[in-house]
Order: structure tokens, then sequence, then C-alpha cells
């Protein structure tokens, strides 16, 4: 889409996006304030603004700055837009109002008794814990505890959930892990904080951090174009005595480069880190389950 934008094609591009969001319903908010941008770039206000319109109608919802940014000033002539506005924010604020923190387990079938190791996996902005769960639940056969958070913070999209808030992150991590530890009997050193995306990211940040039982990283398909901003909160204090295993695709335009120099810092700083890249993008690897095995042997599985 961009390319064809730059290059002057802005009806291609748009006509992509419109047959592109019934087929992303992760996405399919975000892909609706693109299309607004667009037809606001090609000085059509009062169709950009019907638009924004019906995506408010279907309960797509937007913080109201996203609103009043530079790409779309030209709408703000449009006589309904500042209603519109105040209509999209206030969806917004109801909807983070009522969100609340969730959590699912899966357990293993001979675990009674003794501690078990867990694998605690943060799904990827615009996703949900029951669409991510199905590519983490092989370790459950390998004697693990796979537990699936699902974030308090609200995508664009109703259904869907972000990670943008770090601080909102931190307490839904401190939140489910006194949950794991009131119902479960874990060991917390063969325990892995991993995720994909930006929840790969928030597993770095957060785990290198202190914030979990230990530091043991699974990243996969971490979101990481701006590597220096996460570079600026490592040091060796931080980084030292952890392990990090990173899973990338060769193609992933947003990950692969930023993964490759997190495992460059992480051993430089006195970490242990492993990369294993894949033929993909960004995306998990054809076969996950072979991946997770490798990884938690890096990370120190003694499970099996």
């Amino acid at each position: 889409m961009q390319r064809l934008r730059d290059a002057g094609h802005e009806s291609d591009a748009l006509d992509l996006l419109t047959r592109s969001e019934p087929l992303f319903p992760g996405q399919a908010a975000l892909t609706r304030m693109l299309r607004v941008e667009l037809l606001a770039r090609m000085n059509r206000a009062s169709e950009a603004v019907d638009l924004l319109r019906d995506g408010l109608d279907r309960g797509y919802r937007y913080r109201g700055r996203w609103l009043r940014h530079e790409r779309i000033a030209l709408l703000t002539s449009q006589p309904d837009f500042s209603a519109l506005v105040e209509r999209s924010e206030a969806q917004y604020e109801r909807a983070q109002a009522d969100a609340r923190p969730d959590l699912s387990i899966f357990m293993p079938q001979h675990g009674a008794g003794v501690e078990l190791p867990m694998l605690l996996a943060l799904h990827g902005n615009n996703r949900t814990m029951q669409d991510t769960a199905p590519s983490w639940q092989s370790v459950v056969r390998d004697g693990w505890v796979l537990a699936v958070p699902q974030s308090s913070e609200i995508a664009t999209t109703p259904g869907f959930f972000v990670w943008n808030d770090r601080d909102r992150a931190a307490r839904d991590l401190e939140t489910h892990l006194a949950t794991l530890r009131a119902r479960l009997s874990l060991d917390a050193t063969r325990s892995v904080l991993g995720g994909f995306s930006m929840g790969a990211r928030l597993a770095v940040e957060l785990g290198l951090r202190g914030h979990f039982l230990t530091k043991r990283i699974l990243a996969v398909g971490t979101w990481l174009p701006d590597f220096e901003m996460l570079r600026v909160g490592l040091d060796r204090s931080s980084v030292q005595m952890s392990r990090v295993y990173v899973v990338v695709g060769r193609h992933d335009a947003s990950g692969y480069e930023g993964s490759m120099r997190l495992v460059d810092q992480v051993r430089m700083l006195g970490g242990s880190a492993d990369i294993e890249i894949h033929d993909g993008g960004h995306e998990e690897p054809g076969d996950m389950s072979a991946a997770l095995r490798r990884a938690l042997e890096f990370l120190g599985d003694s499970a099996r």
C-alpha cells in the first residue's frame, strides 16, 4: 500500500485497503483509519468523514488525539467532524474502562504434587489470548504449564487487545503472576517469559528488568524496528545472568535487523543469547513446536 501511495497511485492504494479491511479482522479499525487518511490526502474530505462515521457505527474507536493528527487536518473543515472526534473518544474511553486483564492456563497431564516449569506467552498487538494459545500449546505435552495472558489495553477494533502502555502491561503481568503463584506450584528456575511481535518485545523489556520469575526470555517475531529505543534501557546489571532465545523471519521488515542486534547486545552485556532464523516474514515459524522445543532446551529445559 505504501509503495502504491508513494508512487502516486493513490486510487490503487485505496482499492487495496478497501479489499484488505474484511480480510484481517484484528486490523480492521486500523485499516479503516488508513483509508480515511488516504481520502483526506486525495482531497475527498466528505467521503473520509462518511467512512469514519461508518467505522464508529461498527464499533471502531480511536483516541481523540489520533483524529486531530495533521494527516487528516483537512477534515476539520467538515461540519460533522468535531462531533465524530468527541464520539470516537467517548467510545474508546468507555470500552477501556470496562476492559480487564484475562488469563488462560493449560496444564500438563501429570503435574500434580510437583513443581512445574511454566511458559508465559504474551500475544501480539491486535490479537487475543484465544488466537495465540494454539501456537504455543505443544509445550504442555512436554510437561510445561502454558499461561497465556490477555492485555487489558483495548485495540481500536473491538475484541482485540494491545500492549502499548508499558506501565499498564507491567501491572497486568504482576496480576497474572500473583494468580499463577496462588493456584500452582511453579518451578521458578525453569520458567520462561515469551511472546510474539509486540508481546515478544514486552517480554524482553519486562523480563530483563526483573518483572518475571526469571530472566529467561523467548522472543518470537519481535516487533523491533527501533532497536535504539530498546537498547538505551539495557545495561550490564539488567542483562547479566539472562538467557534470551530469539526466533525471527529472514524477511521480517520490522524485526530481523533489530533481533540480530538484540542478540549481539545481550551477549556483549554478559547474558547468553541464541537466534533461530526461518525463511518467513513477520510471523511464527512454520514448525512452531520444533522451534519451541529448541528454545526451551537452550533456556534450560529439564522438564522432559
